[in-house]
């Protein structure tokens, strides 16, 4: 098995040093907008969908603009084919449920990746993600919070990309408190996860 943690996609200082595993930025916003909502609201009961609207207004439809080139690379598409897939990856519609705490939104890719599954995984904060097994070469990039793997206990991050060769298998876990983890993954001739099987699409 060939595990490697990389910065091929470049190293994302800035957002590393605002997000970091436990939420920073972005969880540090969601916060901040309980926070005011709480104050504001004091006893009052809100409605349901309140939170998930206040923290979809806070946040900008372009905030995952700069993984352009990045995922237009791992897809093998163009960078204006990679901006218009990342602008639905925060539309709850585009994925599917497919195990507790975790949603995949499938996508497109270049001909060579026409045996792979290709997709936005996002699993909520808190959920592990079983144990996997990868038929083909795996290749993950981070673009929202964080994981811990459980076989290395390696902690990735917004920028960092993971690969793990055929044969090999691991699970990972979203740290309780932080943004939902959403990652771009690439499986070639797909993957196992318990009695669920995903074949190239």
């Amino acid at each position: 098995m060939t595990r490697v943690k990389s910065e091929s996609f470049g190293d994302d200082a800035f957002l590393r040093d605002a997000e970091g595993v436990e939420g920073g930025a972005e969880g540090g916003a969601e916060e901040a907008l309980v926070g005011v909502t709480e104050t504001l609201l004091g006893e009052v009961q809100p409605e349901p969908t309140l939170r998930e609207r206040l923290l979809a207004a806070a946040i900008p439809a372009d905030r995952f603009a700069r993984f352009a080139s990045a995922v237009a690379q791992l897809l093998q598409v163009s960078v204006d084919k990679a901006k218009d897939i990342l602008a639905r990856v925060d539309d709850p519609s585009q994925f599917n449920v497919e195990l507790p705490g975790v949603s995949f939104c499938w996508v497109e890719g270049g001909p060579a990746l026409a045996n792979a599954v290709r997709g936005f995984v996002r699993v909520q904060h808190g959920v592990v993600f079983p144990e996997h097994e990868h038929f083909g070469d795996e290749t993950v990039l981070i673009l929202q919070g964080s994981y811990v793997d459980s076989v290395t206990g390696e902690v990735f991050r917004p920028g960092d990309s993971a690969r793990m060769s055929p044969g090999s298998s691991h699970g990972f876990r979203v740290p309780e408190g932080g943004p939902d983890l959403l990652q771009l993954a690439v499986v070639h001739k797909g993957l196992r996860a318990g009695d669920k099987r995903y074949e190239p699409r």
